[in-house]
């Protein structure tokens, strides 16, 4: 009796085994649309399944591959940044870029969040050429994508898939909240702006 207990449960541990190991690739998205590898310290699996979830939000080619993303020097009052090639600049590489001082002093899962709100930015670039790359795009993109509904839906949806995953309510609250105000600041400037210069043209 022991040993046909001892040999069920290990029959049990094995299926188990196996069942967690198939569950770390159950996504719709193919292996060739993935990360293949990532910084030190940012989590590949996390960060694709952030990858893949905005493909299917913002109605990508799953096998899209994401962009390169680097460590490097930011302006102080920037976590991250997309780089793209422009008329002016077209020798930049579409790429993502996380500050050197966002991976030493923030949270892991924040940093997840910042190449999420990043990689939104080369879909919602790519999406009006058809998801093709170009030679250059129009420098003004990122500025209003940033006042876009749905480009703010989808990058809440990446703070939603990380507390999926870590049930971080501290974090999930800091990165919402950030996203707000300064996208708040940023579209309220834009939008009175917008009315001053329509106000303007009225009066000519």
């Amino acid at each position: 009796m022991p040993r046909l207990a001892m040999t069920m449960l290990l029959t049990f541990a094995l299926c188990a085994t196996a069942t967690a190991d198939s569950s770390r690739r159950v996504s719709p998205c193919p292996v060739e649309g993935d990360f293949q590898a990532l910084p030190s310290g940012i989590d590949v699996d996390s960060a694709n399944r952030v990858w893949c979830r905005m493909k299917q939000q913002v109605h990508a080619p799953l096998g899209l591959a994401p962009p390169p993303v680097f460590v490097g020097a930011l302006p102080s009052n920037k976590y991250s940044a997309f780089v793209f090639p422009t008329p002016e600049a077209p020798d930049d590489l579409l790429s993502i870029e996380i500050a050197s001082t966002t991976m030493q002093y923030e949270d892991p899962l924040f940093v997840l969040w910042a190449l999420g709100h990043e990689l939104a930015h080369s879909l919602f670039t790519l999406r009006p050429f058809g998801f093709e790359t170009q030679d250059t795009y129009p420098a003004s993109l990122p500025n209003v994508q940033h006042c876009d509904p749905e480009f703010q839906r989808v990058t809440k949806g990446a703070a939603d898939v990380l507390w999926d995953i870590y049930h971080s309510s501290d974090q999930r609250l800091k990165m919402v909240s950030l996203e707000k105000d300064t996208h708040g600041r940023e579209c309220a400037y834009s939008s009175n702006l917008n009315r001053l210069q329509e106000g303007r043209k009225a009066t000519y």
